[in-house]
């Protein structure tokens, strides 16, 4: 049995079928369905999709929904590790069967099957997204740069390549660009949320990097800032700008609504970086955040450049 947000999805074979059965009508309602998620979960990023094509949008909106089902398993589902092995290895294999054109009396899975398909993104994306669940469910403190790399390029990363397939963005410049604001958007939620982590167990800032700036475990559980924690921080931001730096080239490569989407994503995330250091990198006291009028702001900036692109995309086809 999986869980979805408050849903629970059994499992068994006379629920599946083949994706060429779903009639017009139920396809429509299972995008409807997963736009509402999109809707109620990830207001801004559902308002940075405005632009988008209706097809693409509530293709984002499927991508969304099946993400947000296999990362309900991290926080959200009160079951033992070796349990949730099971349940991740049961979401691999309805991930390979929806490639395949099968389906499961789901909304989620009849819309993300059909984006599948329809876009023939790579089942290794999504399989990667799932170990990204698992290193989550395992692995509470990262040891390595190479490790906390690995573990943004799946929980992150696998998401933004997912959707240059849905924008038909795949050049490997591309691709990689895109991977590189996956890693960069991921940094900056672990630097948000170092508290709240640390209250979960967990510890994202590699061990090797803490005993590079002489940070202890017992800094954490004092919840203070010192002179070289705070050198951490900055350490760290300045490794997540640079992917942001990378990625801003690669949105050069996207159609123009999706590129104003992206553009209103990374911006917004990079602003909480501008947040910590503005609170002094006091991340212990309170959470960084983007008030809701700096988010309009950088949406109307980036709209004056969509307008831009748009222009010169129907003048230069």
């Amino acid at each position: 049995m999986l869980r979805g947000d408050t849903h629970h999805i059994d499992l068994v074979p006379t629920q599946i079928h083949a994706q060429d059965n779903l009639t017009k009508g139920e396809l429509n309602r299972a995008y409807d369905y997963c736009m509402g998620l999109f809707g109620k979960y990830a207001k801004s990023f559902h308002f940075a999709s405005r632009y988008l094509e209706p097809e693409q949008r509530r293709s984002i909106s499927a991508l969304y929904a099946f993400c947000r089902l296999a990362d309900d398993f991290v926080d959200e589902i009160d079951l033992a590790p070796n349990e949730i092995d099971t349940e991740i290895r049961v979401l691999g294999e309805i991930v390979t069967r929806l490639s395949n054109g099968e389906t499961f009396d789901h909304p989620v899975f009849h819309a993300f099957g059909d984006t599948l398909q329809k876009y023939r993104i790579p089942v290794q994306y999504l399989y990667e997204l799932l170990e990204g669940v698992r290193m989550d469910v395992h692995s509470h403190e990262i040891q390595t740069q190479e490790e906390l790399n690995l573990y943004c390029f799946r929980v992150a990363s696998t998401v933004g390549l997912s959707m240059c397939h849905i924008w038909r963005a795949i050049h490997p410049d591309t691709l990689q660009r895109a991977a590189d604001l996956g890693i960069a958007m991921q940094q900056t939620n672990i630097l948000r949320d170092i508290a709240p982590d640390f209250e979960k167990g967990r510890i994202y800032i590699p061990l090797e990097t803490r005993k590079k700036f002489r940070i202890r475990r017992e800094d954490f559980e004092a919840g203070k800032i010192t002179p070289n924690f705070r050198q951490l921080i900055k350490h760290e931001i300045f490794l997540a700008r640079a992917n942001y730096a990378s990625a801003d080239i690669g949105m050069q490569d996207l159609p123009p609504a999706a590129a104003f989407t992206v553009k209103v994503a990374a911006r917004v995330y990079g602003n909480i970086l501008n947040a910590i250091e503005k609170m002094d990198y006091q991340v212990f006291k309170k959470r960084a955040y983007v008030p809701k009028w700096k988010k309009f702001w950088i949406a109307f900036q980036c709209r004056r450049e969509y307008m831009r692109d748009i222009k010169e995309f129907v003048m230069n086809p």
